[in-house]
This record gives C-alpha cells, structure tokens and sequence, in this order.
C-alpha cells in the first residue's frame, strides 16, 4: 500500500469522523443526491453522499470499508462503482447504459454508544417505535453505555438519455421500489412506493418525506405505507424527493463484535421531478 493511498485512508477517515461529531446524535438520514437526475448523451453521472437532518447535510467521502454495495442498476444490467478514497463526489462515472438508472449504495454496520437514555427515548419516538424504551427496561438493559448497530440502504433515481425501465426489488434487507413503469413524462405527478423488509412489503411502516423546491426550503411530512407496503406520493413540479423509513429492533450482542443490543436498518429513495 503507497504512502499517498494511507494518506488518503487518513484524511477521509478524519472527513468521516469530524461530519458525524458536527451532527446530532440521533436521526440521521443517510441519502444520494446527483447534481443531475436527467442526463442527455455525453453526461457524466455525478452524485453525492450525505448525512444529515431534514435533507440537510455534510458530505460523506468515498471510503471503500464503508459499503458492502455501490452500484448502478438498469434494465440493461449492472456497474459497479470504484471510485478512489476520499473522493467527494463519491460517484463519478459515464453511465453505461441508458434508461432508468438506479443509484444504490448498502453501507456496512456502524455502532453507536447511547450515554444518554433520553436520546435513545426521542430516537426511537420519532421513528416510530415509542414501545423500545420501556421494552429495554424491562429486560434489565443498561440506561448508559448501550451500544446500537445502523446500516443505511440508499437508492437514487436518474433518467439516462430516455425513461425506459423499470425499478425492482434488489435484496436489500430495508429497500424502496418504485412501481412507476411509465417514466415519459420525467418524473411529473404521482409516485407509488413499495417498502420492503426482508423480501417482503412491510405494511403500516412510518415515513418521514422532504420536499426540497428550486429554492432550497424543505418541507417535511410524515406518512405510513398502507396494508400492503405501499405509498404514494403526491409532487409538485422542480422539487426534489427523500423518502426515509426506519426499523428498529433487538440485536444479539454476541452475535456481533461490539456487543451492540439494539439495531436500526434506514432506507432512503430520492428523485426530483421536472419543471
């Protein structure tokens, strides 16, 4: 290993580590964001990772240990992203093939110390799950020092040189689908969404959407899928798209190396509809 590619290990770990002290310690989304969704002949196919709050946040590197999937899906097959440590953009490539082109990105698992309880308590409230406090007393866990383990599963949405295509479900344990199969009209008017967890639609799951206009402002509202993990969203023209959901659940704590007692699985899904 060179002496320039430590180098850059370093400097993008310490990017990492200085975003996430900069950030509260709890709720955050975790999302690709492309400095264009529709790109015509010729186009580089550039996007960002970010973390953040609110579909606000701190640009993340390209770090190779930090993602077991990166990828470009399309009806047409798939490209998988190298990219070089430390690069901000994380994604930058000539897409090979055109149409619907999804951007997915897995990370690994990540840990987190709880040394306040009443975070744990807002966490878990606030994506849905107020029943995981009293669950975590009951079973005589400790108020401080617990450890929970997240991992994110992000996709993007981006229209190569035409709208054939369609979105599908990839394997991913928390993964949205698009259902749209008709994309003519770039991404105008109403979207329906499946959630899945663990192969299957995950029914009456709740979900935080951000609404970004041509301004910049984000409006925030929160949803749920139907009976059958489904959603349908509701957009207006120039405005770009983040769709969150969140489970949490109990962990093993021998079952993983840092002994963590609680998991949290994100997935998020962004596109941008046209003017």
């Amino acid at each position: 290993m060179s002496v320039v590619y430590k180098i850059r290990i370093i400097f993008a770990n310490i990017i990492t580590i200085l975003c996430f002290i900069a950030l509260p310690a709890i709720g955050h989304e975790f999302w690709i964001e492309p400095k264009k969704y529709t790109l015509v002949q010729g186009d580089i196919l550039s996007a960002s990772l970010f973390v953040g709050q609110d579909f606000t946040g701190y640009e993340m590197p390209y770090i190779e240990n930090n993602f077991t999937r990166f990828e470009i899906i399309s009806s047409k097959g798939v490209q998988q992203i190298n990219g070089r440590i430390g690069d901000r953009p994380a994604l930058n490539v000539i897409p090979l093939h055109g149409g619907l082109s999804v951007i997915l990105h897995q990370s690994t698992a990540t840990y987190l110390t709880y040394n306040n309880f009443d975070k744990f308590i807002s966490f878990a409230k606030e994506k849905g799950f107020p029943e995981i406090p009293s669950q975590h007393l009951a079973a005589k866990y400790p108020k401080t020092g617990f450890k929970e383990s997240y991992t994110r599963f992000a996709k993007s949405y981006v229209l190569v040189r035409n709208s054939n295509g369609a979105d599908k479900y990839s394997g991913m344990e928390l993964e949205w689908v698009m259902e749209n199969t008709d994309l003519s009209n770039t991404f105008e008017g109403q979207f329906e969404f499946t959630l899945y967890y663990d192969g299957k639609p995950n029914p009456n799951a709740q979900l935080s959407i951000f609404a970004k206009d041509s301004e910049g402002d984000v409006q925030k509202s929160i949803g749920k899928t139907d009976q059958y993990g489904k959603f349908i969203l509701h957009t207006n023209p120039d405005t770009r798209y983040l769709i969150d959901s969140v489970i949490i659940r109990k962990m093993d704590p021998s079952l993983n190396p840092e002994g963590a007692i609680w998991e949290s699985l994100w997935a998020s899904a962004t596109f941008k509809t046209d003017k």
